[in-house]
């Protein structure tokens, strides 16, 4: 696939998540125990990240619900995270820095390290609770390194 095409699968990928995110924010907000969503925010977020250092999609999306999966198949994955590690380099650490619910959403911020990015990167995951399990519905990384082209 050709750089373009990846990058506005991934920008219609993220328009819709973020509507989505958007509209629950209409619906109203919630309270939100901290140590209860770090309990399986923190493990799932890892492991996502450590699934990316070693190219491994199935580890990375064992934790997405039906939408994410369909916004970031193998290939996607593939092509993107190439993309993400040649501008930042591989994960190293995470350290938690917020939380926020809005309506069936909570949405979970780190500030992460990556080997060839001297800023933080943030890592925003949004989760929400499908037939029991929490899920993974979004997932965006954000540094200077980044957003440059």
């Amino acid at each position: 696939m050709k750089k373009k095409t990846i990058l506005g699968l991934i920008a219609i990928a993220a328009v819709v998540i973020a509507v989505a995110v958007l509209f629950a924010g209409y619906v109203g907000r919630e309270e939100v125990d901290v140590a209860q969503v770090r309990e399986y925010a923190d493990p799932i977020t890892d492991n996502i990240l450590l699934a990316m250092n070693e190219d491994n999609y199935t580890e990375y999306s064992e934790h997405f619900d039906q939408t994410m999966k369909n916004a970031m198949p193998e290939a996607v994955f593939n092509e993107t995270n190439a993309m993400i590690k040649s501008k930042i380099g591989d994960y190293v650490s995470t350290d938690f820095w917020k939380v926020k619910s809005k309506h069936q959403y909570t949405i979970v911020y780190y500030k992460a390290k990556f080997t060839q990015e001297p800023e933080d990167v943030i890592v925003k995951v949004v989760f929400q609770e499908i037939t029991g399990e929490m899920k993974v519905s979004g997932l965006w990384l954000d540094s200077p390194k980044l957003r440059k082209k």
